[in-house]
């Protein structure tokens, strides 16, 4: 689905590429800043903690020869990003970025950041054109989700790794609550408690390749169940919106503009 704003602007023009967790944002947005110099900024709250980088899937996504901007460089002892800030950032990241671009590309599955800046829609100067990727069905959806989240428990190194980072989290008493709100890392808590596993160490435990798959598996559910809540949301949001904006091509539109 590709939508977009009619209205003058004296701002950049602003390309949403927006869907649930392990759609191919990052790739579809990839693929448009390669084909045409333009910078990506990343609408993620998790991606800005650098603690995070294998569960959030921040790891990996710098691409050689694309500009990709995070929100910030945050770790565990700066707590929380809420949305009015994680908001503020990226309308402030953009404007920077779009005096220097015609256009900007906005990558995210937020749903409070992007609600946050739905919200503020009126506010801004932005020409916008919004992208929304929708899963794949159940089935298959569960099954991409599942072997991705077997990568991040056990991924080459030198990466660090989903239990990694759960346990480096857990063993401070402060930051479990936060653990334990963290889409992927509450099903390894499931699993740790069914297993008589310590999540303090769960990270230099053996583990058998039984509960690793069973780990995998109920990452993917867990996730498959909030990217459906995520195409809900940013589908009303978005059709409620910005539905009265008018309609284009999404990627024709930015390829030309920058021919």
């Amino acid at each position: 689905m590709a939508q977009s704003d009619t209205r003058p602007a004296t701002g950049p023009s602003v390309h949403l590429i927006a869907g649930p967790t392990g759609v191919g944002k990052s790739a579809a947005a990839t693929r448009l800043a390669r084909a045409t110099g333009v910078p990506i900024v990343v609408a993620d709250r998790l991606q800005c903690f650098t603690d995070l980088a294998t569960t959030s899937a921040r790891a990996g996504a710098d691409v050689p020869g694309v500009c990709r901007y995070w929100l910030g460089d945050r770790t565990f002892a700066d707590g929380d990003l809420c949305a009015a800030e994680a908001t503020d950032t990226l309308i402030a990241l953009v404007e920077r970025l779009g005096a220097r671009h015609r256009s900007v590309i906005v990558e995210g599955g937020s749903i409070s950041l992007l609600r946050e800046l739905a919200a503020r829609r009126a506010e801004l100067s932005w020409r916008l054109s919004v992208r929304l990727l929708s899963p794949p069905g159940r089935d298959e959806y569960v099954a991409a989700l599942a072997r991705r989240a077997r990568e991040m428990l056990a991924p080459q190194a030198p990466g660090h790794s989903l239990l990694e980072e759960l346990a480096a989290l857990w063993r401070e008493p402060r930051r479990r609550m936060f653990a334990a709100s963290v889409n992927g890392f509450e099903a390894v808590l499931e699993c740790c408690a069914k297993y008589a596993l310590d999540v303090e160490s769960v990270d230099r435990q053996p583990l058998s390749e039984h509960v690793l798959d069973r780990m995998a598996a109920l990452i993917a559910e867990r996730h498959a169940e909030h990217g459906f809540l995520q195409h809900r949301v940013f589908s009303e949001i978005f059709d409620s919106r910005i539905a009265a904006w008018g309609f284009d091509d999404f990627d024709g539109d930015l390829l030309e503009g920058a021919a």
